[in-house]
């Protein structure tokens, strides 16, 4: 299900800076904030910087963070290197950032990658230092060409120096919780403008794997996916369709909920035409069978559909099981095309 990550690089970047707090919205296929360029150069390297101090407890319990990292694991190429700091603002004389994985390849580092963020994410790292960030980031990975910046707060040691200057490549910022005073949003706001990229905030943290497919989706210079926002019961579901253009080789259908408690799966997978039916996912023999594959965690799954044509992408999305308690919630489905297979 991976592709080689590529990166918005220099001045000709359309990533938008989103003006506001985004909520989910209820049933309308939308795109996210982020664009991708008409013309991208690949990237081989992107770091990681996730913020890990104390207030996560509060501001992201069911570690969503970790979640929107494995999504992204799973959804990067083989062949691309991803490196990860954590960071905070150092306790009991620790640093106040350290390293999650160096920057290898994902094809055979997947495994570890994610172990080290399962073990190491526990928001247990004081305050919020992004000069600590950004300088552990820099040693770690220097050739990096793309940072993803995560915080659910504003920098509060000392005064913050620019540090995403000192090697500036494209960072797309998430931003979420805590971050409400005008400075903060602004810094966060500066270092995604100084640097090329985008900045994200977010009202939660039950955004956070869906605005980091987008970021993935803006990595890989596709157009942004359409984004729909179910409110679900037990048993209900909810029926979508996108239509797929004829330069279109590949999709991928992602959904990210917020509880490990909470089950959802998607059926009814199937592709129309002018004419009636021309391909669905179920059946060996006619019409044409369509090529799944799939990634699926306690909090997102992924689909790989391929052996497109031109017309109209059927499919529904089902809560099978409600275990975090409330009558309804929110799942998030987001379908982005790709010329590539």
């Amino acid at each position: 299900m991976r592709r080689v990550a590529k990166v918005l690089l220099g001045t000709a970047t359309a990533a938008l800076i989103a003006a506001g707090p985004l909520a989910p919205s209820s049933g309308a296929a939308t795109p996210l904030a982020l664009t991708s360029a008409s013309s991208c150069k690949q990237a081989t390297d992107i770091e990681a910087i996730v913020d890990d101090s104390g207030s996560m407890q509060v501001t992201d319990a069911n570690r969503l963070r970790v979640q929107a990292m494995n999504l992204l694991i799973d959804t990067l190429g083989k062949s691309t290197q991803l490196g990860a700091v954590e960071f905070g603002s150092g306790l009991f004389e620790t640093p106040g950032a350290d390293t999650l994985f160096p920057p290898e390849p994902v094809g055979p580092n997947a495994g570890t990658m994610r172990s080290s963020l399962e073990s190491l994410i526990n928001a247990d790292n004081g305050s919020t230092d992004y000069n600590s960030a950004f300088a552990k980031a820099d040693a770690d990975n220097p050739q990096a060409q793309a940072r993803i910046f995560l915080t659910d707060g504003g920098h509060d040691i000392g005064t913050y120096n620019e540090a995403h200057l000192t090697h500036n490549v494209p960072t797309y910022v998430i931003g979420f919780g805590g971050i409400t005073l005008p400075e903060d949003q602004a810094r966060l706001k500066k270092i995604a403008a100084d640097t090329g990229g985008s900045y994200v905030p977010l009202v939660d943290s039950s955004q956070l794997q869906s605005v980091m497919n987008s970021v993935g989706a803006a990595l890989t210079c596709q157009t942004p996916p359409q984004l729909f926002s179910d409110e679900l019961g037990k048993g209900q579901s909810k029926s979508h369709s996108v239509s797929i253009g004829a330069a279109t080789k590949s999709i991928q259908i992602t959904l990210t909920w917020a509880s490990p408690l909470d089950k959802f799966k998607l059926s009814g997978l199937r592709l129309t035409g002018p004419k009636g039916l021309i391909a669905v996912a179920s059946r060996p023999k006619k019409p044409a069978k369509l090529k799944v594959s799939r990634a699926v965690s306690t909090t997102f799954a992924v689909l790989k559909v391929s052996n497109l044509r031109k017309g109209k992408l059927h499919f529904a999305v089902k809560a099978t099981s409600i275990g975090s308690g409330a009558p309804k919630v929110t799942l998030t489905t987001q379908v982005g095309q790709s010329s590539h297979r």
